[in-house]
């Protein structure tokens, strides 16, 4: 019996002699009680790389599902105990493992995901110390349990007998998609719909679920700062940090973040006012995105939940970002003085550093599609179309509440020509009465 169970929000660590908080971390238990070392582990990765927080309960979910399968296999006659330790496994358990799921019909790729955690977690227990010339990170030619193989490219070990993965199409959000999606948000909820979209351009923008869930309302410019940058054409941008606290900066336009200021001026400081009404304890977080109902930090899952319902079947939100990454990426391709295409490697170097990405030889694929729809000649308008036509959802909305501005819904539902400031005066002149 293999399981975990998250720490409450009150549990506190010590290490070092010094007290850390450490709310919501995974502790396994098996047939023992706790299962400590592996437990040790997922503290370790949540306390010492807090950006990673929502991946340690995928690497416990990794463990458990392992071990589970390690606790099936019998011991071979005259091996010291009835059941495999965790110290037992080789590189003959990893194979087995492999064999096993394929012939469940998992796909390599689910395989090799897990096995990877489970190569993590025991290069973790040889380095901390738990085992000893168990792992082989040694660069050595001597025999280990389990096997290594140095990655000069990324300074790492990792287990060298992964199952390769099968080539497995991914649905990609289109521009239409999108764009109905925005309008769906929009138009189905009043009281987080603007706040979705948000959030989904963001993604568009190559944010991660976490990084734009962390921004926070003073990173959002001014009016007047926004106003400077529409005069003087320029991007903004929004510092964030992401995985392994690498910090970069997200480019938008200044209509997007114009519809940033709205929201905080509009519905986020409507919340903030309903909550402090009924909780005079409350204190505003600063984070841009809060909850409707209590103003507190949204949930990531409950985020990813209600993103996905606004997409076709099968995309999510972590979809829309890999066509902001085909759209960063096709921002930094283009031509050379002779009219030739820029070297790839300098490409996705600069397009990796923009997107936040690890390692630029994986974004060749993002390069190859946009260099096939030749997209680096749209990216940039659409961007900008997008951020629009966002502003003009947002306000055919309102002005669907007054009998007045009718006819003028009715014209932008037609397609006919109206400009935001005229809608926005007429409003203004509505609600002044």
């Amino acid at each position: 019996m293999i399981f975990s169970i998250p720490t409450d929000e009150q549990c506190k660590v010590t290490s070092h002699l010094k007290l850390y908080p450490a709310p919501k971390i995974p502790v396994m238990f098996n047939d023992d009680g706790i299962f400590e070392v592996p437990s040790k582990f997922l503290m370790d990765v949540a306390l010492k790389h807090k950006d990673v927080m929502s991946s340690v309960g995928t690497y416990a979910d990794h463990l458990q599902v392992f071990f589970k399968f390690i606790e099936t296999l019998k011991t071979p006659s005259g091996f010291l105990r009835k059941k495999y330790d965790w110290k037992d496994v080789t590189d003959h358990h990893f194979h087995s493992f492999i064999h096993e799921k394929q012939n469940q019909g998992r796909k390599n790729k689910y395989i090799g995901h897990i096995l990877t955690t489970v190569f993590r977690f025991y290069k973790w227990a040889e380095e901390n110390k738990y085992i000893r010339k168990h792992v082989a990170i040694y660069h050595d030619d001597s025999t280990y349990a389990i096997s290594a193989k140095y990655n000069e490219n990324f300074s790492s070990w990792t287990w060298p007998y992964l199952p390769s993965n099968e080539f497995e199409f991914k649905s990609v959000p289109t521009g239409e998609h999108l764009e109905e999606a925005h309008v769906k948000a929009i138009e189905t909820s009043n009281i987080v719909g603007e706040r979705d979209a948000l959030i989904m351009a963001l993604y568009e923008r190559t944010a991660r679920r976490m990084d734009a869930l962390r921004i926070r309302v003073q990173q959002i410019p001014t009016q007047e700062e926004i106003d400077e940058a529409n005069e003087s054409d320029k991007i903004v941008k929004i510092t964030v940090l992401g995985k392994r606290n690498i910090t970069r900066e997200l480019e938008i336009t200044p209509e997007l973040a114009e519809e940033f200021r709205d929201y905080i001026d509009g519905q986020r400081a409507e919340i903030v006012s309903r909550v402090k009404r009924a909780n005079k304890a409350y204190k505003d977080p600063g984070l841009v995105f809060i909850s409707y109902n209590d103003g507190s930090p949204l949930n990531p899952t409950y985020i990813s939940s209600r993103i996905s319902c606004y997409l076709p079947e099968r995309m999510s939100g972590h979809r829309i970002r890999a066509k902001g990454i085909t759209d960063i990426v096709a921002a930094y391709d283009g031509y050379d003085a002779e009219g030739k295409p820029l070297a790839v490697r300098d490409v996705l170097l600069r397009a990796a550093e923009a997107a936040g990405w690890k390692n630029p030889m994986s974004l060749r694929s993002y390069l190859a599609s946009s260099r096939a729809s030749h997209r680096s000649a749209r990216v940039h308008s659409e961007s900008r179309e997008k951020a629009l036509a966002l502003k003009e959802s947002r306000l055919r909305k309102q002005i669907t509440q007054y009998e007045q501005l009718k006819p003028i819904a009715d014209a932008i539902g037609s397609g006919k020509e109206i400009s935001a400031e005229m809608i926005e005066m007429l409003l203004n002149s509505i609600m002044e009465h």
